[in-house]
């Protein structure tokens, strides 16, 4: 199965689901500006799944082909390679880079076998999100922003649009990798910042004390384990966000923020 969401090419809302016998997959992208600047997909044959979420950057002329360009160029490299290496995410990212014709993206990628082994990579701030057999949820690899844990709260929510580094400009690219087995039961999943920056984070004092947003996530999704069931929870959750203001509550605060959203959830099998 091949199924590639181009930004440009979403009025509202396209998704697509899939089961293997090692996995079983759900991708989407939801519009939430005038033009809808995230792109995903998801692949799968008998030998491996990827996929992918990217962000174009708002504000920037042709956010939606760029993330579109940059989409299909890692999903033409990857699907014809067959094992996870960190060479061939390098290479993929690096085509991906170079067919940008306007614009920038940020872009987080998962190649795994069939197996369970696996990669995830990442440019930017679309994080990637695990949670192992019992429930428990982490952040893969740290997201690439001016902001991190321990700015103030003023500073954080002020400059949480800006990322360090994407493809398509010119700059460094600041790669992030993760290398692991996914386990029968465990989860892996992708989101572009729609739904990151619409989750509670941690603050303290002042400051901001944990912005991934696990604790929050792991409340959203509770005990639910389906990739189809986990979306759909996670759409509801952050489209009625978008549409509320900002709650602070001892320990936590939520800045809702309207944007378009991808994600792409899978469970090995």
């Amino acid at each position: 199965m091949e199924k590639l969401i181009r930004g440009s090419d979403v009025a509202d809302s396209v998704s697509a689901e899939g089961k293997t016998p090692f996995c079983e997959f759900v991708v989407i992208v939801k519009k939430g500006h005038a033009e809808c600047g995230d792109s995903a997909f998801a692949y799968t044959d008998s030998d491996k799944f990827i996929a992918a979420v990217l962000d174009g950057v708002s504000g920037e002329p042709g956010a939606p082909m760029a993330s579109a360009d940059a989409a299909s160029a890692i999903l033409e490299h990857l699907k014809s390679v067959s094992a996870p290496s960190e060479p061939a995410i390098k290479e993929a990212l690096t085509k991906a880079h170079l067919a940008i014709r306007i614009g920038a993206t940020t872009a987080t990628l998962l190649h795994m076998s069939k197996d369970g082994s696996f990669i995830v990579a990442s440019i930017g701030d679309s994080p990637a999100y695990g949670m192992d057999e019992k429930g428990k949820l982490s952040l893969e690899i740290p997201v690439s922003r001016v902001v991190k844990d321990n700015d103030s709260i003023l500073k954080y929510f002020y400059y949480r649009n800006y990322v360090t580094s994407v493809l398509g400009a010119q700059n460094d690219l600041d790669l992030r990798i993760r290398s692991g087995k996914l386990k029968k039961g465990e989860v892996l999943i992708l989101a572009s910042d729609g739904v990151s920056d619409n989750l509670f984070v941690k603050v303290k004092k002042g400051y901001v004390a944990d912005s991934s947003g696990i604790d929050d996530l792991g409340r959203i999704i509770g005990k639910l384990r389906s990739p189809k069931a986990i979306n759909g929870r996670l759409m509801s959750v952050v489209e009625a966000r978008i549409g509320g203001g900002k709650i602070e509550e001892p320990g936590r605060m939520l800045v809702p923020k309207e944007d378009d959203i991808a994600i792409v959830a899978v469970r090995r099998i």
